[in-house]
């Protein structure tokens, strides 16, 4: 006689038993999700995730006649170089071509660094480097990344990037901008870059370009 009543009061009790997990979890505004609903609930949130980084890069992006956005194949900066030949060859041929030389050290992830990229390839820059200078960048984009070659040519990446060191035409150091002269390149123009390197090649003169109205 006492077996059945076990039963039925095993039975009430598991009835109770859900019906306070359900209101518990109607208070605390909880959902249960079957494996189906879960995986299209992450499939949303990836998707609003992958908007919401689409939206911050277009609200931060900077605008102006100074700015452009390369494409992937025009990218300054291959982390894949062996940057220590790259920047002993570069140094070789500056040499015996009697040309300054800039080692840029810099990202692809940078806007600064990109923008400091295209001025510098400008037809009006060009008009006044091609016969005088020589360009080589470093990528320094990810942790310790050729920290070694910038330590090695006096470069600090304190001040952020782009940051850039300078040889006269004989090989020898002029200076470096470690004090973030080149950082700001987003708010840069042609003039003020050709204003910049005019100063260096004529004067051996680093200041920063914003000097330049």
């Amino acid at each position: 006689m006492r077996k059945p009543a076990s039963i039925i009061g095993f039975a009430a009790g598991i009835v109770c038993g859900l019906a306070v997990y359900h209101v518990a979890l109607k208070i605390g505004d909880f959902t249960v999700l079957s494996p189906q609903d879960l995986e299209q609930r992450n499939n949303t949130l990836a998707e609003l995730e992958e908007e919401n980084h689409e939206l911050s890069e277009e609200l931060f992006r900077p605008r102006g006649p100074s700015y452009e956005v390369l494409d992937e194949g025009e990218l300054p900066y291959d982390g894949n170089d062996d940057a220590t030949s790259e920047v002993a060859t570069a140094r070789a041929a500056a040499v015996n071509e009697k040309k300054f030389l800039m080692v840029t050290f810099g990202a692809n992830w940078c806007r600064d660094c990109r923008n400091l990229h295209r001025i510098l390839h400008t037809e009006e820059l060009e008009d006044y480097t091609t016969d005088l200078f020589a360009f080589v960048n470093v990528d320094v984009g990810k942790f310790n990344q050729n920290k070694h070659v910038a330590e090695d040519l006096g470069i600090s990446l304190s001040k952020g990037i782009p940051v850039a060191v300078f040889f006269d035409p004989q090989g020898q150091v002029i200076g470096t901008t470690n004090e973030g002269e080149l950082e700001p390149a987003r708010r840069y123009s042609s003039k003020q870059i050709l204003k910049f390197v005019r100063d260096i090649a004529e004067r051996s003169q680093i200041s920063a370009p914003d000097t330049v109205d």
